[in-house]
């Protein structure tokens, strides 16, 4: 059989380590693509793939995104239905996140024009892009979702089909939700610590393996007290995430406050040197 044509869109932090896993799969023949083309360069010297710029005329059997935001994802979708790189059988996995609204509209314009599309967000981290250790949340066709497998076995090593379109995304805003909470709070017992003069070291070894244990908490407590928030998931993206969190929980009239203030809290940072730095720079919020 021949090699599946797989187009990436979307080379930052997590994209450029998922692409360059997908580029050591054989039976792939990748193109890349990102708005940047500094990125694009970068990427070639590390990496085996093809730059595409929305102009050769190539039927892609898979198209890949990782992007920003809703603008974002709709302009790539645009520039695909403009130069009609898809057939049939094409499926286009999103792992953006982005609104319930713009994941509709996206399997609109696909459907319309016969072919397919997954909302597929990822969870895990720069970390987790690197190690190809993702997790990913698809919402479709389960029979697009099946073919779709071995595309993102890559750079996903938990890989859940959450239903129609749209539960992708919706799972996602759940995952944005706990991280949120989880920040809030690590970032509440880190200020109550030191204000009662705990050592922070033994702190962090008391509490890392028992019910309190987390993720946030084994990975970003350590670095918090270091003042280090040069890595991972920025509060840019956080604040993005969290208002389509809120967007949509206005649909549902549900009122989250905790999400409410922690939405408030990286708005904040938006206008501070905390801006693109790690999502525990929450902290930053609590002082005075």
């Amino acid at each position: 059989m021949p090699n599946s044509k797989v187009l990436f869109v979307g080379l930052g932090r997590m994209g450029f380590h998922m692409s360059s896993h997908l580029s050591k799969n054989k039976k792939v023949d990748l193109y890349i693509h990102n708005r940047t083309e500094v990125l694009e360069k970068k990427w070639l010297k590390l990496f085996s793939g093809t730059r595409y710029h929305f102009e050769d005329d190539i039927k892609f059997d898979f198209i890949i995104t990782c992007l920003k935001d809703d603008r974002a994802i709709d302009l790539v979708t645009k520039k695909i239905l403009q130069i009609g790189c898809f057939k049939k059988t094409t499926v286009f996995i999103d792992h953006s996140t982005i609104s319930l609204d713009q994941v509709k509209k996206n399997n609109y314009l696909a459907s319309s024009n016969k072919f397919h599309f997954l909302d597929a967000p990822v969870t895990g981290g720069v970390e987790g892009a690197k190690k190809k250790s993702l997790s990913s949340m698809v919402g479709g066709s389960s029979i697009q979702f099946k073919k779709s497998q071995t595309i993102l076995t890559a750079y996903c090593k938990n890989i859940i089909y959450m239903g129609k379109t749209g539960s992708g995304q919706l799972t996602k805003f759940t995952n944005q939700i706990l991280i949120c909470g989880i920040l809030y709070s690590i970032s509440e017992a880190n200020a109550f610590s030191k204000k009662n003069n705990l050592n922070q070291n033994k702190l962090y070894d008391a509490i890392k393996d028992g019910a309190a244990g987390s993720w946030q908490f084994i990975n970003r407590y350590k670095t918090i007290n270091k003042n280090k928030f040069d890595f991972g998931f920025s509060t840019e993206l956080m604040e993005k995430d969290l208002r389509y969190v809120l967007k949509q929980c206005e649909n549902n009239k549900l009122d989250l406050q905790l999400t409410k203030n922690v939405h408030k809290r990286y708005k904040k940072l938006l206008t501070t040197k905390y801006r693109d730095q790690d999502t525990s720079s929450l902290i930053k919020s609590f002082l005075k």
